[in-house]
């Protein structure tokens, strides 16, 4: 099977035999707990493991002025929401995955004040290259190889 990668209008095909699928989950390695701290105490707030609702500003200078983008973290549902509107299959079993269509679903999730209205997948393909680079800075890949703040024991 191929994937398609698009960026941009430029796109690349990756090919996604059987071998190649093996050779990826071999080079995966497992992270070996090193002087784990006994003296860490156990959760006991279960709100703690969900996702922060705070909203945070991008601030961009761009055309000679200064432009606020407020946003808030995805949830891991939201994220896999997007990465699954990203995905087709056709009737062979053919995947591809476009990366356009990942960024426009993380952008309308996490942005919730920004200067372009309404925010759309259509605006926001409108937008300068620039401004689409600074903005998808903020939205994670749609898969992560670590995960920040988290130790597995």
């Amino acid at each position: 099977m191929t994937q398609t990668k698009a960026k941009g209008t430029r796109k690349r095909k990756v090919d996604m035999t059987q071998e190649n699928i093996e050779n990826i989950e071999e080079e995966v390695v497992e992270e070996v707990a090193e002087d784990v701290d006994t003296e860490l105490p156990f959760g006991e707030d279960p709100s703690a493991l969900f996702a922060s609702s705070k909203e945070k500003t991008l601030e961009l200078e761009f055309a000679g002025k200064r432009w606020h983008f407020k946003y808030r973290e995805m949830t891991w549902g939201e994220k896999n929401y997007c990465v699954d509107k990203a995905q087709t299959w056709d009737a062979n079993g053919g995947f591809q995955f476009s990366v356009s269509t990942y960024y426009a679903a993380a952008l309308t999730k996490m942005l919730t004040d920004t200067p372009i209205r309404p925010i759309t997948e259509t605006t926001l393909n409108r937008l300068d290259r620039v401004i689409g680079e600074a903005l998808i800075s903020i939205v994670p890949q749609p898969v992560e190889q670590g995960v920040q703040n988290l130790k597995v024991l």
